[in-house]
């Protein structure tokens, strides 16, 4: 359940939002496009990764940028 797991980062001090991290939504954005070329072994990116537009949504959705 990610809203648990932010809720505990949030509990911890740790920065949950490209705004409080120092980073600009456009790198949000496009480091969840290319997240899944990093490592070579399955994540829930899947193998071909996020479009622009569903990285987006799950950065919004998530609360990450706004």
């Amino acid at each position: 359940d990610w809203k648990m797991i932010k809720e505990k980062l949030i509990e911890a001090g740790v920065p949950t939002t490209a705004e409080e991290a120092g980073i600009s939504p456009d790198m949000v954005v496009k480091a969840l496009t290319i997240a899944h070329k990093v490592r070579d072994r399955y994540t829930i990116l899947g193998s071909s990764g996020l479009t622009l537009s569903a990285a987006e949504k799950l950065a919004r959705v998530t609360g990450v940028i706004k």
